[in-house]
């Protein structure tokens, strides 16, 4: 039998049906964003930021009516004498636990990562919560692909088999780099939109607001699957992944080549009657 490596992970989007208070202007349509083309967004360290207490976060996952994973061996694995193969999808899900985007995060054989991306939307999900309070989020899931009948393993194969009990596991051709790891050693952004404070929140006085967000990078520069690891308080989350999801960047290359990249990037509160003032030929 096929056997699932469970795998979970964090965070995202909004839910129509529980919609975030917003301090976006009046004339601004629902879940557009603001955009200020001359405020940077500085990214930061993990370190700087505390995350989230393991008792205070319900990660996202598998609803209780979502069906178990029981993927057939791919039969291009057959054929080309693949011993075995492991692949990982990303969902977003919103406050309602509905998917909003997928993404393929790391494969041993393209042809795994495109099986349990086609399972991947079949299944049904539970949202992140957060103290209480269901936000949007990024599900990672995981999924190792076994044969149902017994190969007659070639000699490729048969070595292949070796190098994988020696290492653990069949080497993965695709997976997303860190940002250090790319040519010229970072992200170089191209458009970014600032957050704003929500309803019900009350800034402390004087102090900067921040929110800690890891996301990918697609290999076109745009943002994927953004979660809040590290907020002051729940409410910011909804409206710092609306604008982060309108961050763009210059596609990421690894020699030459383009790639998928893991980050993480500090996301700045503002009151939108301080940028309103300050830039109001910017609005949209």
């Amino acid at each position: 039998m096929l056997a699932a490596v469970a795998a979970s992970l964090v965070v995202s989007v909004l839910s129509p049906a529980q919609p975030a208070p917003s301090s976006t202007p009046d004339d601004t349509a629902p879940g557009e964003v603001v955009t200020l083309p001359k405020v940077t967004v500085e990214g930061e360290s993990a370190k700087n930021y505390p995350f989230f207490k393991k008792t205070e976060v319900d990660p996202p996952g598998f609803s209780a009516t979502s069906i178990p994973i029981d993927l057939f061996y791919p039969g291009k694995a057959y054929v080309d004498g693949v011993s075995e193969g492991s692949a990982t999808v990303g969902v977003m899900l919103d406050s309602d636990g509905k998917p909003t985007d997928f993404l393929i995060l790391r494969y041993t054989q393209r042809y795994f990562g495109e099986s349990l991306l086609r399972e991947a939307h079949e299944q049904q999900f539970a949202p992140r919560k957060v103290k209480g309070i269901a936000v949007p989020g990024r599900f990672d899931f995981g999924y190792r692909f076994v044969p149902t009948v017994v190969m007659q393993l070639t000699s490729f194969s048969a070595i292949e088999e070796r190098n994988n009990e020696i290492e653990g596991g069949p080497r993965f051709i695709y997976a997303p780099h860190l940002e250090r790891e790319i040519d010229g050693g970072a992200l170089e952004g191209t458009k970014s939109s600032v957050a704003f404070f929500p309803d019900g929140y009350t800034p402390p006085p004087g102090k900067v607001v921040k929110v800690l967000v890891s996301f990918y990078v697609d290999e076109s520069g745009h943002v994927r699957l953004p979660s809040v690891e590290s907020a002051a308080s729940p409410l910011l989350i909804p409206n710092a992944i609306k604008a982060i999801e309108h961050w763009e960047f210059r596609p990421p290359t690894l020699k030459g080549r383009p790639v998928l990249v893991f980050t993480t990037w500090s996301v700045r509160f503002v009151a939108f009657d301080t940028q309103q003032q300050a830039a109001p030929e910017t609005k949209r």
